[in-house]
């Protein structure tokens, strides 16, 4: 008991750190956390659906081919649902909901190797190892999927499918070389664990701040055309479209809420973009979320000049 109490504990606790990092690499449009969970929880059901039900026999087979294709499939189900939801909106967004799903896998799948320790020096290996390794893989191999599904999410409908199915078979094709790898390492030279994480990362990185630079690219571009219309303040373009100088101080009235606003001012850029990249069908719902979003962009900036023709007096 005691031995599952404390593996228990070691296979969440870093592994919600890790989700909160992957949760806050999205710096201008962060997902909602209760999204990032229902993905979360996905990967633990995944996890407790192979483990828990047998799906896979534990065979060095299985291990190397069947267990990639089967957990890589089914841990990616769920973002055919998530990527219909409006606050899916890129590719960042794609990384965010995968590379949770992974964590979620990775996670329950550690309490599991942790829990069966048979040895002290066994469970400190498996931790280690696990921790630091496995379920980084499970992520940034889950969080790929959701790269190309964030790729997808507006243009011509019939590419969806298959890029989609080419980054499940990348994803697929990642876990496969891992398995093979770890298990065929004798010991000696640099730990082939150690360097593909690093790669991994490396590349993941890369693609976020591409990706990073596309979101900047849309804020700069639709909110100056907000701006031109008259709509946002001229001066506000200085901090809107940057994660860093959006939190300075003294740029926006002490009577409007910040946090509202740059959210607010935010969703307006990427919904003016999603309505002239969606489909014709999706056009009109996020045209009127354009709008409501104006309105209340508007209501906030006449509660100020009001407040402040107020002090006036």
């Amino acid at each position: 008991m005691l031995q599952a109490l404390i593996s228990l504990v070691y296979a969440i606790v870093p592994v919600l750190f890790y989700l909160w990092i992957v949760w806050t690499i999205d710096r201008y449009d962060r997902e909602p956390m209760g999204l990032v969970l229902a993905n979360f929880g996905w990967g633990i059901i995944t996890a407790v659906l192979i483990l828990g039900f047998g799906l896979l026999s534990n065979t060095e087979y299985d291990k190397t081919l069947t267990a990639p294709i089967v957990e890589e499939t089914l841990k990616c189900l769920i973002l055919f649902w998530t990527a219909r939801q409006k606050a899916f909106d890129n590719i960042t967004d794609g990384m965010v909901y995968g590379m949770a799903i992974g964590l979620g896998f990775g996670m329950t799948e550690n309490f599991v190797w942790f829990w069966n320790a048979s040895t002290v020096s066994s469970w400190v290996t498996r931790v280690l190892g696990r921790t630091l390794f496995t379920v980084i893989m499970h992520a940034l191999a889950t969080g790929l999927v959701g790269t190309f599904f964030g790729l997808t999410k507006f243009g011509k409908k019939w590419w969806r499918l298959p890029l989609r199915l080419l980054g499940l078979a990348a994803a697929i094709g990642i876990h496969m070389f891992w398995n093979t790898t770890v298990l065929s390492y004798d010991g000696t030279g640099i730990p082939i664990d150690t360097v593909f994480i690093l790669l991994g990362l490396v590349s993941t990185g890369l693609i976020l701040q591409m990706s990073l630079l596309a979101e900047n690219r849309i804020l700069r571009r639709e909110l100056t055309e907000e701006s031109e219309a008259g709509l946002i303040p001229v001066t506000h373009l200085q901090y809107l479209p940057y994660s860093t100088k959006r939190k300075f101080l003294g740029w926006l009235s002490p009577a409007i809420d910040k946090r509202e606003y740059i959210e607010a001012t935010t969703q307006l850029a990427f919904r003016r973009y999603q309505a002239k990249m969606c489909q014709d069908d999706e056009r009109e719902q996020y045209e009127q979320e354009v709008e409501a979003l104006r309105e209340k962009i508007r209501a906030m900036l006449a509660s100020d000049r009001h407040s402040a023709a107020a002090q006036l007096y």
